[in-house]
Parts: structure tokens; sequence; C-alpha cells
């Protein structure tokens, strides 16, 4: 991937990380994430959009004095920008909320697969003989299916009138949007400057991560409370309050 993604991929990597199997010695490799290519090609192709332009961001100037005084590319964190701001309007806009307990399930179940590679899988209907999975590599298979693609699958059946699932209507609260735009971004921040909570004058620079994070989420239009510019308070509560909440969402969009 071009260095210019390099900020995506860690993002990328860490929230959407994508596993492959090595045959030859059995195990299974990260590899860069799905997620982070999806979004690459998108934008190349031209099909990525957003409610803002480059020229706006390069004249925030309380954002681009935080990013060059921690020692931020510019160029490469509006790559970030645009990628995290997909990532959130996919998990949060026009999606369905589905129970976590349906994602655990089968991941349960996938990791028994892989950690006991002699169990057997076996389907039946009362005194039907039904069906057995026996094969390892079957059952590699089809553990390595559920554990990378139980989103997706959702996703596709919740398209299928017959299962009841019909329909994408939620659109969750600013504050879920805001909490994931954190998770993306407060690690990678943290790879640069330490903090310096002595200047959070939104005219001044800052070193103070959350102000920042404050600052994008008003740019990216999740809150218009003058707040969010001027200190951490409120977005500080809103990641007290959300950030250990389970949920999990599949768009009609879902990639």
């Amino acid at each position: 991937m071009d260095p210019l993604y390099d900020y995506v991929s860690e993002i990328a990597n860490r929230m959407y990380p994508t596993w492959e199997f090595d045959d030859s010695c059995g195990e299974y490799f990260q590899t860069d994430s799905f997620r982070g290519w999806d979004f690459v090609h998108q934008l190349e192709d031209g099909r990525l959009k957003s409610p803002f332009t480059k020229e706006q961001y390069l004249e925030n100037a309380p954002i681009i004095r935080s990013l060059r005084a921690m020692g931020i590319d510019t160029e490469k964190f509006w790559m970030a920008i645009l990628f995290v701001y997909d990532v959130v309007q996919e998990r949060t806009e026009n999606v369905q909320q589905v129970p976590t307990s349906v994602f655990e399930e089968f991941r349960t179940f996938a990791k028994y697969l892989q950690e006991n590679p002699d169990a057997k899988i076996r389907a039946w209907r009362g005194r039907e003989h039904g069906a057995t999975l026996e094969s390892d590599l079957a059952k590699r298979m089809l553990g390595k299916l559920l554990a990378d693609n139980v989103a997706e699958l959702y996703a596709k059946l919740s398209n299928t009138r017959s299962f009841g699932l019909d329909g994408f209507s939620v659109n969750l609260k600013s504050c879920y949007k805001i909490t994931l735009a954190i998770k993306c971004f407060l690690p990678l921040l943290e790879k640069f400057k330490e903090e310096d909570n002595r200047s959070t004058n939104p005219n001044k620079v800052s070193y103070n991560r959350m102000l920042l994070i404050s600052r994008i989420v008003y740019f990216f239009g999740y809150t218009d409370n003058p707040k969010f510019l001027d200190n951490d308070e409120s977005i500080s509560g809103i990641w007290t309050s959300y950030k250990d909440k389970e949920w999990t969402t599949v768009g009609a969009n879902f990639r």
C-alpha cells in the first residue's frame, strides 16, 4: 500500500484486522486489512463522498497546527480523516443493530473449531442420521468462514425477506459516531508527541489529543456545540459513558 495510506493502514489493521491461513505452517497470519484496501479502491475510483473538502481541512487552523506540532503528516492524516468518516458513516447510518449474542454465538463456535481440530460437526433432525463433517481441512475452512464473514453474511441475509430482517432504517445517535471516531483516532495519535495540556486555547497550538479529536468530530458535523472547539470536557464525557458499550451494526452497503 502506498505510504500515503500509512495512517489508514494503522487504523484499519487495528480496527478491522484481516487474517489469512498459511497451509505450509498451519497457522493464521495478519495481512493488510481488507477494509483499508476497500477504502483505497473507493477513493481511487472516485466513489468516496464526504461533506467537506481537503481545502476546508487545510484551512482549519486549530486542527492543522496541532497535527504539525505533534509531528503528524497532514497529507497522510487527510487520508485518515476520509477513512474514519467513511467507516463511521458505514457503521452508524442506515444500519441494523445486531444483538451481540448473534455474533458471539458464531464466533464462539468458530473458535472452538479452531482450537479442537479433532472435533466432529453433525447436523440432524429427530432420529435421522443427518450429516457429519469430519475432515480437518473442511472444519478449518468453516471456522475461518464464520470468523471472517459473520457480519457480511448477516448483511446479505438482511436483504432476504424470508429471514424477517428486511430494512436498514436505524441511524445511531451522534454519541456513537463520536465514540467510534475516538476509537479510530486516539491510538494513532498516541504514537506521536506527548500531550502538553498547558495550551488548550483554540487560537493557539494544542497538544491535547482529545481536544484535537473533539475539533475533528465538530468538523465532521457530528455536533454543532461550540464547546467542542474550546475544550475536551464534552467529548471526554461521551467517551467515558460510551467507550465500553457493546453495539454491533451492519449496513445495507456493508463492505
